[in-house]
């Protein structure tokens, strides 16, 4: 082969590969419906996509951290509105009792207040589906509240009545809280010490249980209407302490719902941007393949003519 058709043949090969990887490229474009797969295939947009591309994930995940804390909240809420509706009931039943009553009915009271207070106690060490004490603080793995209950006369001494110990709190005095948003966090839980005042002055729980002790002792005379009062401002400081939490909830809830909203808008504008930066006509791509492939077949033509000629074709 002479010189000159070598030339001609190294050409007409290097047009084939170029046009086959090029081929390649717009068929691998149009599989995906994209303009780009790689960074090298535009460097000046190259940039501006992968921006788009971790903010898109970054909305991402305060949409996931949004949506876990809206659950949080709303499953607090929950529990506390029973917790509501357990403590009106115990402080109906107590202001429905007196001193005089006979035994048999103040035990159907002290029934009463006592199923409030198992109630009460179950939500007060209630766990999340994910099986996390809500009420612990950080100590998500330790049940918050230990109250014993105490039997009328198990003191062993008939001359004075029995009194219910104090509660236990093995919680810390964390809240839990969630990021939201750049800078911006969102307190998921409360500290229910200021409800329940775990050993202190206004102990709810031994509150409770001690007015089912004094509603069953005999002689009832050991039951004073100063008694069943005390039981009952323990129950109104309680309830109005969770009001003080119900509303804190309601005002997170509301947040986390606007944050929500913007949080998807602005994602939903991004995803509109990265797209229209990616995305490939198809008809514009689809001509250029074929443009690509009557090229390559002249090149293939051009190839087998070069490579077909050698000096025998001219002795």
């Amino acid at each position: 082969m002479r010189i000159s058709s070598l030339i001609l043949s190294t050409q007409a090969l290097t047009g084939i590969h170029r046009e086959q990887a090029a081929i390649a490229k717009l068929t691998q474009h149009i599989a995906t419906g994209q303009s780009l797969t790689a960074p090298k295939d535009d460097p000046v947009r190259a940039p501006r996509i992968l921006e788009l591309t971790d903010r898109i994930a970054l909305r991402q995940q305060y949409l996931a951290n949004q949506d876990k804390a809206r659950l949080a909240l709303n499953y607090e809420q929950t529990v506390i509105g029973q917790m509501r509706r357990v403590l009106e009931h115990a402080r109906g039943s107590l202001m429905g009792v007196a001193p005089s009553h006979d035994a048999d009915l103040r035990a159907q009271y002290a029934d009463l207040i006592m199923a409030d207070y198992n109630q009460l106690k179950g939500l007060a060490n209630t766990r999340d589906p994910s099986g996390n004490y809500i009420f612990s603080g950080h100590k998500t793995n330790t049940a918050p509240y230990t109250h014993t209950q105490v039997a009328p006369d198990n003191d062993n001494n008939p001359n004075t009545p029995a009194t219910s110990p104090v509660t236990t709190y093995s919680g810390d005095a964390g809240v839990r809280e969630i990021e939201i948003d750049v800078g911006r966090t969102l307190q998921v839980s409360d500290d229910l010490n200021q409800v329940f005042d775990a050993g202190g002055t206004n102990d709810l729980l031994r509150a409770l249980d001690q007015a089912a002790i004094d509603l069953r002792e005999t002689p009832g005379t050991w039951l004073t209407q100063t008694d069943i009062d005390n039981a009952i401002a323990a129950i109104n400081g309680a309830l109005e302490r969770l009001g003080l939490i119900e509303r804190r909830i309601a005002a997170a809830q509301l947040e986390v719902a606007d944050t929500q909203a913007t949080t998807k808008a602005l994602l939903n504008e991004e995803k509109n941007a990265l797209g229209a930066l990616i995305e490939l006509d198809q008809a514009a791509a689809i001509v250029e393949l074929q443009r690509r492939q009557i090229t390559l077949e002249a090149a293939q033509r051009a190839y087998a003519r070069t490579a077909g000629l050698s000096l025998f074709n001219f002795l």
